[in-house]
Order: C-alpha cells, then structure tokens, then sequence
C-alpha cells in the first residue's frame, strides 16, 4: 500500500519508539495466537470425544476450526480493506476472547454445540492472526 493510498487513520507513526512498541505487540499477539491452532488441534478431538453424542462426531470441532478459517478469510480481508487492518485485528481478537469464554462454557455445560461453536470462531481468529506477518508493524497504530 502506498503513502498516497494510506488513509489518515493508517498513517504510520514516525518515532522510532512507537515503531518498537507495535512490533512487540505484534510479536507478542502472533505468538499467542499461535497457541490458538495448537490448542484446538491438540485437545479437539479428545473434548470432542467428551461431549459429542457419539464417536463419530469426536473430530469435528477441528473440522469447524477450519471452516471457520476459510469462512472468515474474505471477510476480513474486506474489513481491512474498508476500515484498516487495525479494525479487522480487533474483530479477529475479539473472535479470540470469543472462542475462549464459549469453550469454558461449553465445557461447564457439557454442550458440544456451543463447543463447536467456539472452534468456529477460533478459526476465525486464526484468518486474522495468520495476517499478522504480513503487517508492517508501522502500520498498526
């Protein structure tokens, strides 16, 4: 993206310790994010094979994880594209307390429906976060 196609409010800062501060923030949250796929890789199907009415269903929460991501890709894209990559971030982290705060509740309740659920908007937060390498970290003010 060039400087004449950057809107106002993607204008990047021009001090160099705001430069450093966005790129530990972004490092910080690609790194927890990266928790998110492995996590939902790991444990999916044995909470899967908790909850879900019968064997058969015991993967498919990992199986939502990445409907969730490919339904979400161009989307968001498109809300980065309007709004600024700094608003598709906070959708996706948004996405990601959103996945966390099902997950447990689903887990309390024993629902496997609300389980998937979660693992749907965790693939959703992985769309953004996968996005994260791609930023310039001067971007995200």
């Amino acid at each position: 993206m060039s400087n004449q196609t950057q809107s106002v409010s993607e204008s990047p800062p021009n001090n160099e310790k705001s430069h450093r501060s966005n790129l530990w923030r972004l490092t910080l949250a690609q790194a927890l994010s990266g928790a998110n796929s492995v996590v939902v890789f790991a444990t999916g199907a044995i909470v899967g094979s908790m909850l879900a009415p019968t064997p058969l269903l015991a993967t498919l929460p990992i199986s939502i994880f990445v409907v969730g991501m490919v339904a979400c890709v161009f989307p968001v894209g498109e809300l980065a594209r309007k709004y600024g990559r700094r608003s598709a971030f906070m959708v996706g982290t948004g996405s990601g307390i959103l996945t966390g705060v099902l997950a447990v509740i689903a887990l309390l309740t024993g629902s496997f429906g609300l389980y998937c659920l979660s693992t749907f908007f965790g693939g959703a937060y992985a769309a953004v976060t996968l996005t994260f390498r791609f930023c310039r970290y001067r971007w995200f003010t």
